[in-house]
């Protein structure tokens, strides 16, 4: 189970910076309370700036449907339970710890509604049984604990598909979306509900799983795949070819190479992978709105961590006029950066000139 002190390392960055007036707000998310900029006594520091104001950093609201797999092989000894305990155990203590900050529902494969009349039972996909919420981390969790394994097959095309069709109907104001698929292997029913013996990415059920996925991200919800058990890091049957395909494709690859879902081969990895998955769902914004719109757009610098960063179409920031105030949208690597929790501080000075490159 997830430690405090892990939730710690991922949000102390983001606790440790005051409030000032500038709002990292994301597109969905609540507005906070401006504290008026403070000038440097009202004289030009040695930076030639005569207001700065620190931006904090803070996770990023997201709604995110875990869908769980629960076909016979999660019930799989592993470490000192077995598959489906390690992964429910992990999954509730996350769970608890970021339902602050992620708006959680639940879905299972294979699943248990409106099965009735289907060819082969255990490739039933249902949608999800736990909406996605704020404050109902109690009934994901129980959702997670009744979530036994049973004799059935995996259906990931079409839960993935029912997944989209509970996302497109629902309306909540957040844009970050995620869905996390926790699984021990490829997918075996076709999108039809037939046993597909195919596991490569061209072919049958890992295929129909693929295009599904690419309708998620089209929708702008991107797929996370937590791959479970250390039978993948050694698998010839293209099992583990499938789940990186989905990885990758799904738009939050655990790393640009292979694998590219979230390993979880002993418990250890499972708890990391798990922690991982959560704290990247709620990364920082890159989009900073001003409260106060500044008097001299040309005249506005961006720093992180106490080193300004470009003000250019590329690697650095932009002041988006378009809105109401303005926005400064962090790009490129700079805002990798800070979606990785390796910046402390960002701080916007007005009354100063930007640089348009890197020294």
């Amino acid at each position: 189970m997830i430690q405090g002190r892990s939730i710690l390392l991922a949000f102390g960055v983001a606790g440790s910076l005051a409030c000032a007036d500038v709002d990292d707000t994301t597109d969905g998310g609540g507005r906070r309370d401006a504290v008026a900029l403070v000038p440097d006594d009202g004289v030009p520091n040695s930076l030639g700036c005569s207001i700065k104001a620190t931006v904090p950093l803070v996770p990023q609201p997201a709604d995110l449907l875990i869908l769980l797999d629960r076909s016979g092989s999660m019930d799989t000894a592993f470490g000192s339970g077995t598959r489906q305990q390690a992964v429910a155990s992990e999954l509730t203590g996350v769970v608890t710890a970021f339902a602050e900050h992620v708006r959680i529902g639940y879905q299972e494969l294979p699943g248990r509604q409106g099965c009735s009349g289907q060819a082969v039972a255990g490739c039933c996909a249902s949608a999800p049984t736990v909406g996605v919420a704020a404050d109902n981390a109690a009934a994901v969790v129980a959702a997670i604990a009744a979530a036994s394994p049973v004799d059935g097959n995996t259906p990931t095309a079409a839960a993935l598909r029912a997944a989209a069709g509970y996302y497109d109907a629902l309306a909540d104001g957040i844009e970050n979306r995620y869905v996390l698929l926790a699984t021990d292997g490829a997918p075996n029913c076709t999108l039809a509900g037939a046993l597909s013996s195919a596991t490569t990415p061209a072919t049958g059920a890992c295929a129909d799983a693929l295009a599904e996925v690419a309708a998620l991200v089209s929708a702008g919800v991107r797929v996370i795949v937590l791959g479970v058990g250390p039978d993948l890091a050694a698998d010839t049957t293209g099992v583990a070819a499938c789940l990186d395909a989905l990885a990758h494709a799904g738009g939050a690859a655990a790393s640009p190479g292979s694998p590219g879902y979230y390993s979880a081969n002993d418990p250890v990895e499972l708890q990391l992978a798990v922690e991982q998955i959560f704290g990247g769902v709620t990364r920082p914004s890159c989009v900073l709105p001003f409260k106060t719109e500044p008097q001299d757009n040309s005249a506005v610098a961006l720093y992180l961590d106490g080193q300004q960063i470009p003000r250019t179409s590329g690697d650095g920031w932009r002041l988006d006029t378009s809105v109401n105030p303005p926005v400064a949208r962090v790009t490129g690597v700079y805002c990798d950066e800070i979606q990785a929790f390796q910046v402390k501080t960002i701080e916007a000075r007005f009354g100063c000139p930007p640089i348009t490159s890197v020294p």
